[in-house]
């Protein structure tokens, strides 16, 4: 069967036949992305809300700030990338609205693989348009050229070039820098900067805009087809679900030949049809694992040698410009007005899988904040546990210096009762400070609040209270010396006045007689002699080290039970903050993928 082959004129008649068919074709889509600009924003809005909320109510040393940043850190820059896609899409969304009535052909490919000659061929049937050849050209088949975005690279082309010349700059090394093009009824044609650039940013600039052509057509050199990075570049516009067809350009030689003058020149020949089969069997081959691939459409074409034999129908076939024209007819007869419908809306599509794919880190985010959460936790109870007992030894250590500096005048209740009614406030201030460098140590500054929390705890409890110091004594009666008798004192004179008086009496013989009389009448008058006692108390001991014990048992107590209770309490606050922070992120989360799920049913509808 003969190879079908039609004309450039023929095809672009193709292409203005339809162009009514083509006009408004990215209404659907605009109306679903709208939907997901709306959506999304209010999802944005709403995540930084939450997150400004959340930082300002964390004091700034507190343990959960640090993952909290970088959860805030994580979210903005998702956010950043979101809008570099969506700032991205918008340009080529706003490329693609000037082209409504148009198949937008856009050519992609490699450095000097030729697709500035062929679109120059495409719109003025010459890979080298003479101004000549301009002027000829009838005005209905007068290409408009349009300047796009531009990369500023040394070498590349001036800005709004192809629109003063009404060509694509060929030849340069780096011919093309901007994306540029050239309308004709019903058919946009876009030339682009090749990929695998020395400028990096030339080959970036046309990915930018790749996405949103209706048809990929992409160049490879003949003399080295199916290069590993030119089969890179096809898988992933293949695995887009992009319409693409693959041309081999320059399969043509230069041959010497001897003209009828005698003199040497120089011919251009295609090359033979086995060689260029051969060319398309090895590229298809390397693309085997594509779906479909033995249907991958590869067309081996020379626009120069179809320019030079224009009028030679055999040769114009055999340039391969012939079936390739024929190729885009049948695209554009069969499927491109479905093509041009279909395009913006997969390009959504793809747009909000990726988008989809971008709360990932979200919800990540959110699903690691809770072992955090759990960690810090855990912590802060080893904590209440490790500074109470060292709390406790601070008390113990303060309470045993002062009980022990009263050991030396114990005896003295007065003196010692002064002295611990001085402790009782000692003792408080002592309490407060351990109290608050504990709940500091443990909480990490978690609010300012602590120390008159503590101070108003402290002073209106049942601490504040040191027992009276009492000693214990016994009244015993102890010997405080003998009282003598009167019985022996009034014998004793009664001897000596009955001697006397006896002595007056009868002499000698009478005193003798007088005192043993007086004596014993003296005896009778008195008393005997006696031992005196007084009654005294007598400390058996005293309440000093019941005290000591009693402020220490009762002060580590409520060490123990404030640094509980205050730090519990306070890191249930925060916590409960956290994860209200977190059940309300995932909320808009949720709601956000379920309005993302409502619009990707759309696209995938119309596809």
């Amino acid at each position: 069967m003969t190879e079908k082959s039609i004309t450039r004129e023929a095809l672009l008649a193709s292409f203005g036949a339809l162009e009514s068919q083509f006009t408004s074709s990215l209404k659907n889509a605009q109306a679903l992305e709208q939907a997901f600009d709306t959506s999304r924003a209010k999802l944005v809005q709403a995540i930084s809300s939450h997150l400004q909320n959340a930082q300002k109510s964390l004091p700034l040393a507190n343990p959960l700030q640090a993952p909290l940043n970088n959860f805030v850190a994580t979210m903005t820059q998702t956010s950043r990338e979101w809008d570099a896609k969506v700032a991205g899409r918008q340009k080529g969304v706003e490329f693609r609205q000037g082209f409504e009535d148009s198949l937008l052909v856009f050519v992609s490919g490699k450095v000097k693989s030729g697709k500035s000659s062929l679109g120059n061929y495409m719109a003025w049937g010459h890979t080298d348009p003479t101004d000549d050849t301009k002027r000829q050209t009838l005005p209905e088949r007068y290409p408009k050229y349009q300047s796009h975005a531009k990369v500023e690279v040394e070498g590349g082309d001036r800005p709004k070039e192809a629109e003063k010349k009404h060509e694509f700059r060929v030849g340069a090394t780096e011919a093309t820098s901007s994306i540029q093009s050239f309308s004709l009824p019903g058919l946009t044609w876009v030339d682009s900067p090749g990929l695998h650039s020395l400028k990096e940013e030339n080959g970036n600039l046309a990915r930018e805009y790749l996405d949103h052509a209706d048809l990929i057509l992409y160049t490879m050199k003949s003399d080295a087809p199916g290069r590993a990075s030119d089969l890179t570049e096809i898988r992933d516009l293949i695995h887009k679900d992009k319409r693409t067809l693959l041309l081999l350009t320059g399969s043509d030689d230069i041959e010497e030949d001897i003209n009828d003058s005698g003199n040497l020149i120089q011919c251009i020949v295609m090359k033979d049809a086995a060689r260029r089969a051969k060319q398309q069997d090895y590229v298809r081959g390397e693309l085997k694992e594509l779906p479909d691939s033995n249907k991958l459409e590869i067309v081996s074409i020379s626009s120069r040698y179809a320019q030079e034999h224009a009028n030679d129908q055999a040769a114009f076939l055999d340039s391969g410009i012939g079936p390739f024209c024929a190729t885009l007819q049948g695209i554009c007869q069969s499927e491109g007005v479905k093509i041009k419908q279909r395009v913006p809306m997969r390009n959504l599509h793809h747009f909000l899988v990726d988008c989809e794919n971008d709360l990932v880190p979200y919800q990540k985010l959110m699903t690691d904040f809770r072992p955090i959460l759990r960690k810090l936790d855990e912590s802060l109870k080893n904590q209440i546990s490790q500074h109470s007992r060292e709390g406790q030894h601070d008390l113990k250590r303060f309470i045993d210096t002062f009980f022990s500096g009263l050991e030396s005048s114990r005896e003295d209740a007065e003196h010692i009762t002064s002295q611990l009614k001085n402790f009782n406030s000692k003792l408080g201030e002592k309490f407060q400070e351990i109290t608050n460098e504990r709940l500091q140590a443990i909480a990490d500054n978690l609010t300012k609040e602590f120390q008159s929390s503590v101070k108003s705890t402290y002073q209106h409890s049942l601490l504040a209270q040191i027992p009276d110091f009492k000693i214990d004594t016994i009244t015993e009666q102890v010997e405080a010396g003998t009282r003598s008798g009167t019985k022996k004192r009034n014998s004793l004179l009664g001897t000596i006045g009955g001697g006397i008086v006896g002595f007056l009496v009868g002499g000698p013989a009478g005193a003798a007689i007088g005192a043993g009389l007086g004596g014993g009448l003296g005896g009778a008058t008195g008393d005997s002699a006696s031992i005196r006692y007084r009654d005294v108390q007598i400390t058996v001991g005293d309440n000093l080290q019941d005290i000591r014990r009693k402020l220490l048992d009762t002060h580590c107590e409520a060490l123990d039970v404030l640094l509980q209770k205050n730090s519990t309490n306070l890191w249930q606050e925060f916590e409960g903050s956290i994860k209200t922070l977190l059940k309300k992120l995932s909320a808009e989360m949720a709601q956000f993928d379920s309005e993302l799920q409502k619009i990707l049913n759309k696209t995938q509808l119309a596809l």
